[in-house]
């Protein structure tokens, strides 16, 4: 079954801004989604609240770098030395830098080029769009006017967020949220969810609600061992072919792994020991999709696979 992830707003506009996550977890996610390993939810809100906000937190972004100033004042004492005059130059250079690195950003802050633009459109195109409906508003209209969370400032936002992920997210799968916002903290202890929140989460869905306020966290708890490289995709269906429980979901990813090429000898070899220790795959052996992969993928290469490995795979097959 897929993980259902919410990321709120003011995580993807931590990629804008002064954070210590990184640009690579949100490829983590980009390659879990196209694997078929996550839903991610983009309530209309939530992308409303991002394309409202990213040029503020740019903005503010670029005026703390101007901020930024290296103390180019020195004691009298110094300067006789070497060091103070290499230490000169060095600033120089930083402003010099500095003035190049904001010109840049500045272009491309306004063009919608940087990096976390590219990486962060091709995240929301493969979101689950929810529409903010008539119903939902008025049902985040209500909660609010009544005092339930979430909500601050007069404004309906997160309300409308909540009221989004209750309509949408189908019942007894459980929901991965990930928000630095206080509205969803607990008064308690605010590394865990909101009490109110979580309780009705619980009775409106039948399942459970995970809190993270990072998506590092997330990832630190759900896909520890994911390393971002150009073969990550096919490592994460490769592992999903070992967990396979059903034989759709069996052929669902064997298909997906069929559209690559060029595999390692170690994927190779993980691949060869997947068909020969899920039964969902080798109790339908003949099945045209397992009959394919098996052609194409690991008799074609069976000189690269070990012989243990695939003396294995023979017995069973054939």
């Amino acid at each position: 079954m897929k993980l259902c992830l919410y990321i709120d707003t003011n995580i993807y506009l931590t990629f804008f801004h002064f954070t210590n996550e990184d640009l690579k977890e949100l490829k983590k996610l980009i390659a879990l989604i196209n694997t078929d390993n996550i839903k991610l939810f983009l309530p209309e809100q939530t992308k409303n609240e991002f394309h409202r906000n990213r040029e503020v937190k740019i903005a503010d972004s670029l005026d703390k770098l101007r901020a930024a100033k290296l103390n180019n004042q020195f004691p009298q004492i110094c300067h006789s030395y070497d060091e103070f005059e290499n230490m000169k130059k060095a600033i120089k250079e930083y402003d010099k830098n500095k003035a190049k690195l904001l010109e840049k950003l500045q272009h491309d802050a306004e063009t919608e080029t940087l990096l976390a633009d590219d990486v962060l459109n091709q995240l929301l195109n493969k979101a689950i769009f929810i529409e903010t409906t008539q119903k939902i508003l008025n049902a985040s209209i209500l909660r609010f006017d009544l005092g339930n969370p979430p909500g601050k400032d007069k404004s309906y936002g997160d309300a409308i967020n909540w009221e989004s992920l209750l309509s949408e997210i189908p019942e007894n799968e459980d929901l991965y949220f990930v928000s630095e916002d206080k509205d969803y903290y607990s008064k308690l202890n605010n590394d865990n969810f909101n009490d109110y929140l979580l309780k009705e989460w619980k009775s409106s869905k039948t399942s459970n609600l995970f809190y993270f306020k990072r998506l590092s966290d997330f990832f630190k708890e759900k896909y520890p061992d994911i390393e971002i490289s150009s073969e990550t995709e096919k490592d994460i269906l490769i592992k999903n072919l070992f967990e396979a429980y059903t034989f759709d979901n069996a052929k669902s990813v064997i298909k997906k792994i069929s559209s690559f090429d060029n595999f390692s000898i170690k994927q190779l070899n993980d691949i060869t020991s997947a068909f020969s220790t899920n039964n969902q795959i080798y109790w339908i052996k003949n099945d045209y999709i397992i009959s394919n992969a098996r052609r194409n993928i690991i008799e074609t290469n069976a000189d690269k696979i070990d012989n243990v490995i695939y003396n294995e795979y023979e017995r069973i097959y054939k």
